[in-house]
């Protein structure tokens, strides 16, 4: 009999930096990654593959239609050994904190970490409505700001994605790129 962790991880991805404009004739959803995005989404992608990883690695990353984030999470586990299966979710696109919860709370429970790569001020306001603030040692260290690339690794307290609620988790780490 499989047993289940006492808590499941959360990584929440903001899009690395991306072009001002949309390609000619585009919308906002098709804007690349700027040449600085996708240099740091190679650095973060190396930094995976060489180890250094706040715990195991997504086995499923939920992303955005949108070409910056799809770009994002390829450019970040595409070249790892054991990519995260994607999984494009057009309404995450335009989604707020308590819809993307309610989309986590759809998901099988077979994977244990999942990485949801998003726009801000979502993964933002996820990052700071998630995290109980009686596990940190003063404000989120997000408090202020959640530039291009920066990621948070979030520990719930729960053996189900159903269960995952605001105010409940323990920031791993963060990193900005």
């Amino acid at each position: 009999m499989q047993t289940r962790p006492m808590a499941l991880t959360l990584w929440l991805l903001r899009h690395f930096s991306a072009l001002e404009d949309p390609p000619s004739g585009g919308r906002d959803r098709d804007r690349r990654l700027s040449p600085r995005g996708l240099r740091s989404a190679e650095r973060l992608s190396e930094t995976l593959r060489g180890g250094t990883s706040p715990g195991p690695l997504p086995t499923l990353a939920l992303v955005s239609p949108a070409a910056r984030t799809q770009q994002s999470a390829a450019g970040a586990f595409g070249e790892l050994a054991s990519p995260p299966r994607q999984l494009t979710d057009a309404r995450l696109y335009h989604a707020t904190p308590d819809e993307v919860l309610d989309i986590l709370r759809e998901l099988s429970d077979d994977d244990e970490v999942i990485c949801v790569v998003g726009h801000n001020p979502t993964i933002h306001c996820l990052s700071l409505d998630l995290v109980s603030e009686l596990t940190l040692d003063g404000p989120h260290p997000a408090l202020n700001a959640y530039p291009p690339g920066t990621l948070s690794v979030i520990s719930l307290p729960i053996e189900s994605w159903s269960k995952a609620s605001f105010g409940e988790g323990s920031l791993l780490e963060l990193r900005a790129s």
